[in-house]
């Protein structure tokens, strides 16, 4: 199993996501799961070039290190357990949604420090690769817990994102981090499992420097507005700009 403990109290865990916004799981994912997971990404930046790219549904992909973690029953069960404490009217799939995020290169800094709230109530972070360089150019995470509700009108979440997901009220958040150490920058390590509440917390990444290469696993699971066609339509257009990042521009 992808996960090695099963002890793991999703009550207290959501009492402590209330309270502080953002927990920390010490060696909770196996090292030879990790091991495998740094090998497919190394191979997919083989294949893409070290650049910005993102990859959903991976989990869908047989044999694969995201199948095997979301296929892990012990994560299914935390996350399942979590979403329904956090958000009691949220529709729990049968799929978890994922994420392979890696950035590298050039374009990694036009990724960074776009700010968002994640469209699901929780949202677990397993670090695959993180780099060591110079403070906040080593694509340190950045969040803001808590800062809000559940909307009860899907329209009023996409208004809302519209304004605090936009460039200007992006760079007001920027101009206004401290340049020192902040609570808000998080340090990652592989082996470690992260958990905050995506839909109720704003958050990002620092760029990452020269020709290093960062990589995080996402698990987002718990759906507050599962009617909302809007909501359905604006993830089609984003998994189909990802594609285009994707695809490698004509020379």
């Amino acid at each position: 199993m992808a996960l090695l403990t099963d002890r793991l109290d999703p009550t207290a865990l959501a009492a402590e996501l209330d309270d502080k916004g953002f927990v920390t799981i010490e060696n909770a994912i196996d090292p030879a799961w990790i091991e495998r997971a740094q090998a497919f990404v190394h191979s997919l930046v083989e294949q893409k070039g070290k650049r910005y790219f993102a990859l959903n549904w991976l989990s869908r992909d047989e044999g694969t290190p995201p199948q095997e973690l979301t296929d892990d029953p012990q994560m299914r069960r935390l996350l399942e357990s979590l979403a329904q404490i956090g958000c009691p009217t949220a529709k729990l799939d049968e799929e978890i949604y994922t994420g392979l995020r890696v950035v590298a290169g050039r374009t990694g800094d036009e990724r960074s420090l776009l700010y968002h709230y994640d469209k699901h109530v929780i949202t677990a972070l397993v670090p695959i690769l993180i780099p060591e360089g110079p403070k906040r150019r080593a694509g340190e995470l950045l969040v803001f817990p808590n800062r809000r509700g559940y909307r009860r009108f899907a329209l009023f979440n996409i208004i809302e994102k519209a304004i605090v997901q936009s460039n200007w009220y992006r760079n007001r958040v920027t101009r206004k981090l401290a340049t020192g150490d902040s609570p808000n920058v998080k340090y990652l390590k592989p082996g470690n499992l992260y958990l905050f509440w995506g839909y109720r917390t704003y958050h990002s990444n620092f760029p990452v420097a020269g020709d290093m290469v960062r990589a995080t696993m996402l698990l987002h699971y718990g759906d507050p507005h599962p009617a909302s066609l809007i909501l359905k339509v604006r993830t089609a257009l984003q998994v189909r700009g990802e594609r285009r990042i994707l695809t490698p521009k004509a020379s």
